[in-house]
């Protein structure tokens, strides 16, 4: 006896062109750099129990120079980054619905409280979505933390330059608002950037998890630019990352 075979229709959107897909990645690595390099910068603990001291340092390529100036050679990649995603945001109308909360939509709150019961293994399934209003949500107050890093950062270095450019353009009323205290300043730049370090985390077991267990493909979807939808599971917001007649096109076919 031969058993029947079934071939499964899927719904196909194309979310990320190649240049989203490069920055992405490119994000990911300044902000990795960052982390460490800052972590460093904040207590330079150089070789463990070793116990060089800073003036043996630079022979083991543990210089603070040398930290520093990788670490703020990938805050010019995280500004540079940063502006071209705003840019997208507000030259592609994909782009934009992807990262900008719906809160006036009804599947908007579904979707909310469906996904984060699906991530916490209460719920086994959550409404289908093209980019879910909890992954909307987290990366624009992200977008937001990323801005605070590079404002407070920039701020920070250009202390070390009293007359050049950083110094004069943002030290100069970033250092009043922070009270006129520089520890204050290191203080929250410290604290935003764990709070990133802790997005990071649940953003990696997300992926991971709706890529092997929910097989909505998110993780390749930042290789391929493609999400796969089974055919009678169609995304409730194809509007906001195709045109209205796409949408109707693919749910006739």
């Amino acid at each position: 006896m031969v058993a029947d075979v079934v071939k499964k229709t899927f719904y196909r959107f194309y979310l990320f062109q190649p240049g989203l897909r490069l920055w992405h990645w490119v994000q990911f690595l300044a902000i990795l750099v960052l982390f460490f390099t800052g972590l460093y910068i904040g207590d330079p603990f150089f070789i463990g129990s070793v116990g060089w001291d800073a003036t043996q340092a630079p022979a083991h390529d543990l210089a603070m120079g040398w930290v520093r100036l990788v670490h703020f050679a990938a805050g010019y990649v995280l500004l540079f980054g940063f502006l071209y995603r705003i840019f997208l945001i507000f030259t592609k109308k994909s782009h934009f619905w992807l990262i900008i909360p719906k809160f006036w939509k009804p599947w908007f709150w579904k979707g909310i409280f469906e996904v984060v019961l699906f991530y916490a293994l209460i719920k086994k399934s959550h409404i289908p979505l093209i980019r879910n209003p909890l992954a909307r949500t987290a990366y624009l107050f992200v977008l937001g933390l990323i801005l605070f890093e590079i404002w407070t950062g920039f701020a920070m270095y250009g202390m070390s330059d009293p007359d050049g450019f950083w110094a004069k353009t943002v030290s100069s009323w970033t250092l009043p608002l922070f009270g006129g205290n520089e520890y204050n300043l290191h203080f929250w730049h410290h604290v935003v950037a764990w709070i990133i370090a802790i997005f990071v985390i649940v953003h990696v077991y997300m992926v991971f998890f709706n890529d092997f267990l929910a097989k909505e493909g998110e993780l390749s979807s930042m290789a391929s630019g493609v999400k796969y939808f089974p055919e009678g599971h169609f995304p409730a917001d194809c509007e906001d990352v195709a045109d209205p007649k796409e949408c109707e096109k693919l749910k006739r076919d």
